[in-house]
């Protein structure tokens, strides 16, 4: 075997491509895109939950899509799937610019988040997976923390145009910026599997990654181990909604809606800085120590949080969402490493077809129900205790979900 089948540039530079398409399906169309909600529902004279459902349909959407990717990826060129992707979700992100109703932004949503779908996060994960062996938690990290890298800089950028030139404008921009970060990827030759290109997965060595990956080459899906981490898969996601109406809770509090950007921003900072370490935490020790982690410094992220909106300290507050930015590292990274650590490497695509299914369904449900309780209960802090109960009751399901998979 030469070493340059299993460690080249190019296995990087796919790393880099991904890195694109991280930036985009999720950094922008998910991560971006709550500091919309509270101009555009008051400009509409609606709820922020009725506003916010056209998020929640994008990211259903991208979720169903998540259940075909594998299929499609076999039987398709990738490349030519992704340049449709790009098209599904750039323009009607671009005509929602035009839209002044409800029932259009739900239309245009649900167009975006079957694009979205093409190239998120189950696709991309699914290729790095096939391209890395070794270094596997690194490299997903690396590129998926692009996505936080994206909200840090296009949320206050979007929030900017908002206020300067109005949120019809916000959304033109925010659909160019999507088209740009994906057409780069389409037009590059690549291929989903090292091998269609004369080389290895990156540090191949021929063997199984443990003992206990090879007792699970009978996978099922009503196992109790699958059950609970797809239960997992959908409660923690459920979460990163908070982070969606953070702008809405400073702005709850008194603050300006250029610290509740500045919040996001900060939130994306975490969500880069925590990604990075929970692949190089899992590398060298394991994916399950790794999110356990981040979720007990998630949740002191909460109860920072609660106790800076009580005070409406913004100082407590930035803080908090520097540490809020660790609830993306388990969902974007600790979820698909978990998928392979539990179940193999050769059970990956089956397995986690279906959580990255409930991932995103999990992320979108929760937009409109946050929405919603702030609104019916004037406060976000019901929200914030809700999360902590979630964490507490999620390490539960973790443990089951090693404990079964190693028996």
């Amino acid at each position: 075997m030469k070493t340059e089948q299993t460690k080249s540039p190019r296995h990087w530079g796919i790393v880099a491509l991904m890195c694109l398409l991280s930036a985009s399906s999720i950094g922008i169309c998910t991560n971006s895109v709550g500091v919309f909600y509270t101009p555009v529902s008051e400009a509409l004279h609606v709820l922020k939950g009725t506003f916010a459902m056209h998020a929640t349909l994008s990211n259903m959407c991208t979720a169903i899509m998540a259940l075909f990717m594998p299929k499609l990826m076999r039987k398709t060129d990738y490349r030519k799937l992704l340049l449709i992707g790009a098209l599904l979700a750039s323009i009607p992100t671009f005509f929602m610019g035009f839209t002044h109703s409800m029932m259009g932004f739900y239309i245009l949503g649900i167009l975006r988040g079957i694009g979205a779908g093409i190239f998120g996060i189950v696709p991309i994960t699914m290729i790095i997976t096939n391209w890395f062996q070794k270094s596997h938690g690194l490299a997903t990290s690396i590129t998926l923390s692009f996505s936080g890298l994206s909200g840090a800089v296009f949320s206050p950028l979007f929030t900017w145009c908002i206020t300067n030139y109005g949120w019809e404008k916000a959304f033109f921009l925010m659909g160019g910026c999507l088209f740009l970060l994906t057409i780069p990827v389409c037009l590059v030759h690549w291929h989903t599997r090292p091998e269609e290109e004369g080389l290895l997965p990156y540090g191949y060595s021929g063997e199984h990654e443990t003992k206990a990956v090879l007792q699970n080459t009978k996978f099922q899906y009503f196992s109790i181990g699958f059950l609970a981490m797809a239960l997992f898969a959908f409660l923690h996601p459920a979460i990163t909604g908070i982070s969606q109406h953070i702008s809405g809770m400073a702005e709850s509090v008194g603050l300006s809606a250029q610290n509740g950007a500045f919040m996001v921003s900060l939130i994306m900072i975490g969500n880069v800085s925590s990604k990075l370490l929970i692949g190089i935490l899992s590398d060298h020790t394991t994916p399950l120590k790794a999110s356990i982690c981040m979720i007990f410094v998630n949740i002191c992220s909460l109860l920072l949080l609660y106790v800076g909106m009580l005070q409406a300290n913004v100082s407590w507050m930035f803080a908090a969402s520097v540490l809020f930015g660790t609830i993306y590292s388990v969902g974007a990274v600790g979820i698909p490493l978990l998928t392979r650590s539990f179940f193999g490497s050769e059970n990956y695509q089956k397995a986690y077809s279906v959580i990255g299914f409930l991932t995103n369904a999990g992320s979108a449900s929760s937009l409109t129900l946050i929405g919603y309780v702030a609104d019916f209960t004037g406060s976000y802090i019901p929200v914030l205790f809700i999360a902590i109960g979630f964490h507490l009751f999620n390490i539960c399901l973790l443990a089951i979900a090693h404990y079964s998979t190693r028996n």
